[in-house]
C-alpha cells in the first residue's frame, strides 16, 4: 500500500484513541527508521510496514504513535529542519558567518531527502507548509548574515543579500545533488569561485 493509501485507510480522530507520546525513544527510532527508508529506497517504498520491518516492530505500533503516515512524514521533516536552522543560526554567530553558513550549505545538505520531500510536499498539505517555513526561516538567517557583511565592505554597495543567499543555495545543492550521484565535474571551479567571492568581503 503507497503512503497515500495509508494516509486515507489509516485516518482517525486522535481524540477516539490514546496516542504514544512525541518525543519518546519509539517516536524517534520510528522516524529514524521512516528517514532511512526515505533516503535509501524513496518515498514510494515509505509505509509503516516498510518502517516497522526497519526497526524491528509490529506495524500496528507506528500507529500508536502517529495517526496517520502523512503525520508522521510531516513530524520527520519538522524535526530535520529544527537540527538545520540550529546549525545555521549557530554558523550565523560564529566568527566568519558566511563562511561558516556555507560549509553547512555545502557539507550538511542531503540532495537525496530533499527530492523526497519536495515530491511528498505536492500532495501533502501540513507538509507543504513546513517545507515553506524551513525555506523562509532559513534565508532570513543567511539574508541577514550576508547584509551585516556586505555593510563592512564598502565595494560591495548595491549586491542584494536575498538574491546571494538563494545562489548560493542553489549552488551548494546542485552541487551536493551530483556529488551523490557520483559526478563531480566543475566542481572544484564552483567552489574556488565561492571562496574568492567570500574573501573578498569576509577575509579569514
Amino acid at each position: 500500500m503507497s503512503p497515500m493509501g495509508e494516509a486515507m485507510s489509516a485516518k482517525h480522530d486522535k481524540s477516539d484513541r490514546r496516542m504514544g507520546p512525541p518525543g519518546s525513544d519509539n517516536w524517534h527510532a520510528m522516524l529514524d527508521g521512516a528517514e532511512a527508508v526515505l533516503r535509501e529506497e524513496g518515498h514510494a517504498a515509505l509505509t509503516s510496514r516498510r518502517i516497522a520491518e526497519r526497526i524491528g516492530v509490529k506495524q500496528r505500533l507506528v500507529y500508536y504513535y502517529f495517526s496517520t503516515m502523512d503525520d508522521l512524514v510531516i513530524d520527520l521533516f519538522h524535526r530535520l529542519s529544527v537540527r538545520e536552522l540550529e546549525r545555521l543560526r549557530e554558523a550565523a554567530d560564529s566568527s566568519l558567518p558566511l563562511r561558516e553558513i556555507w560549509e553547512v550549505c555545502i557539507n550538511t545538505t542531503d540532495a537525496r531527502l530533499i527530492s523526497q520531500f519536495m515530491a511528498l510536499a505536492n500532495r501533502i498539505e501540513g507538509l507543504r507548509k513546513e517545507v515553506i517555513h524551513f525555506i523562509e526561516e532559513s534565508r532570513a538567517i543567511q539574508v541577514d548574515a550576508i547584509a551585516k557583511a556586505l555593510q563592512r565592505v564598502p565595494q560591495a554597495a548595491g549586491l542584494d543579500p536575498g538574491a546571494i543567499a538563494i545562489i548560493a543555495t542553489s549552488v551548494a545543492l546542485t552541487l551536493t545533488r551530483e556529488r551523490q550521484l557520483g559526478t563531480e565535474s566543475g566542481h572544484q571551479a564552483v567552489i574556488g569561485l565561492f571562496e574568492k567571492f567570500l574573501a573578498s568581503i569576509e577575509p579569514a
